[in-house]
């Protein structure tokens, strides 16, 4: 019995499977000795751009409001995040209740991460008809974004992140652009601490 030559298909999948674990070991060795807070609390302005155009505006409206945050660390680089926001206008308000994974590269005195987030999404248009004072519809939201935290003190870091939020509120979706800035509070700890 002779055996047979791998296919392209075999090839690939040992090609793939070799770069996912290569990935896989770099990534965790870059974690080794690094310290994190066990937990990161978030809070700040937000500034939110809203596609509001898709449910009768003439324009996108700007809002201003508040972004809150609470991140679980399960490894220095890996957490969960979860998201609460409400940011306001003369017309309309939007609020937002999010989680997801967030994934960090951490430095000496500064932290990048990405993340992605899924969750709800609540509208409110403030227009005066015969039937109602207002309109509000309940949606659903996805996200993905980013941000670069510095830190001041051992217990508090400054944040600036962006992140870009598609909502599905009045049957139509919704492409905006969350900016927030504010200041993070960390406790607890997992890693290994340098030993002096």
């Amino acid at each position: 019995m002779a055996i047979k030559p791998a296919g392209v298909p075999a090839k690939r999948a040992v090609v793939f499977i070799f770069l996912v674990s290569s990935t896989v070991m770099a990534a965790s060795s870059l974690s080794l000795g690094q310290v994190a807070p066990r937990w990161e609390v978030f809070g700040g302005y937000a500034y939110r751009s809203v596609d509001s155009t898709t449910f009768g505006f003439v324009n996108r409206s700007n809002l201003n409001g508040f972004d809150a945050e609470a991140t679980f660390n399960i490894t220095p680089s890996w957490g969960v995040t979860a998201d609460a926001g409400g940011q306001y206008g003369s017309q309309m308000s939007v609020y937002n209740f999010l989680i997801g994974p967030q994934y960090a590269i951490r430095r000496d005195k500064s932290k990048f991460f990405v993340r992605g987030l899924f969750g709800k999404a609540q509208d409110r248009v403030n227009i005066t008809t015969s039937i109602s004072s207002h309109f509000e519809s309940v949606g659903r939201t996805i996200g993905a974004g980013g941000g670069y935290d510095l830190d001041l003190t051992p217990r508090f870091t400054f944040r600036v992140q962006a992140d870009y939020l598609r909502t599905q509120t009045f049957g139509v979706s919704q492409n905006d652009i969350r900016v927030s800035t504010g200041l993070v509070f960390h406790f607890g700890h997992i890693g290994r601490r340098p030993r002096l």
